[in-house]
């Protein structure tokens, strides 16, 4: 299997160096953010019902729920009203954990458990969904007609299995290991996928390296 490295995005300033990171993430803009502290959390201080949580470029958050979570999927506004809750989608099988999350422009990219079909989420429109043969992805990037699914259960966690899509489908064409851009074996990492990017920040989350579908 062949190897792909990711790409230097973004550095944590050294004068933040000696402050906990409390979390961190990627805005839709593609601009890292982190939330520091002083002092390391509480332990059993973390939310155990959102696996993710993006912004789009509206200002409306996208939450995706694991856990085995029947909420699957929203979407909400600004102000806290909901404007989309994936519930039932008819060809998607029962969405009850999301895996993978994508939130570009206005519109969200899915990949949920049980089933792990491919959801196209867009403002307005009926969700598309394809069949997808990929299981356990935590991240996913698209561009044009192509996706990359990042990760997998147990020896797949830094899997990049590439696809085509259809009208009805996702394609395999080829799959490669994500490694540091150093070369070097990934470790403990988060993940945040926004349009053609994969997002990847290792621990202790000081730096975010990218693969680009586009590049």
């Amino acid at each position: 299997m062949h190897e792909i490295a990711l790409a230097p995005h973004a550095r944590l300033p050294r004068a933040h160096h000696d402050r906990h990171v409390l979390t961190s993430t990627v805005d839709a803009f593609d601009a890292a953010h982190w939330l520091l502290a002083e002092r390391a959390p509480e332990p059993g201080g973390d939310l155990h019902s959102i696996e993710h949580l993006l912004v789009d470029e509206a200002g409306d958050l996208w939450v995706g729920h694991f856990d085995e979570n029947p909420l699957g999927i929203r979407r909400w506004s600004a102000t806290g009203r909901i404007r989309w809750a994936s519930g039932d989608v008819p060809g998607a099988g029962w969405i009850m954990d999301c895996y993978a999350l994508n939130v570009s422009g206005t519109s969200a990219w899915a990949c949920p458990y049980t089933d792990f079909p491919l959801l196209e989420i867009r403002p307005g429109e009926p969700v598309r969904v394809r069949a997808n043969t990929v299981r356990g992805a935590k991240a996913v990037a698209v561009h044009g007609g192509r996706v990359a699914f990042f990760g997998g259960y147990a020896g797949e966690r830094d899997r990049i299995a590439y696809g085509e899509l259809t009208e009805s489908s996702v394609e395999p064409t080829d799959v490669a290991l994500l490694t540091r851009a150093d070369g070097g074996a990934l470790g403990r990492r988060r993940v945040v996928a926004r349009g053609s990017r994969v997002y990847v920040q290792e621990e202790p989350f000081a730096e975010w390296g990218v693969l680009d579908l586009s590049a």
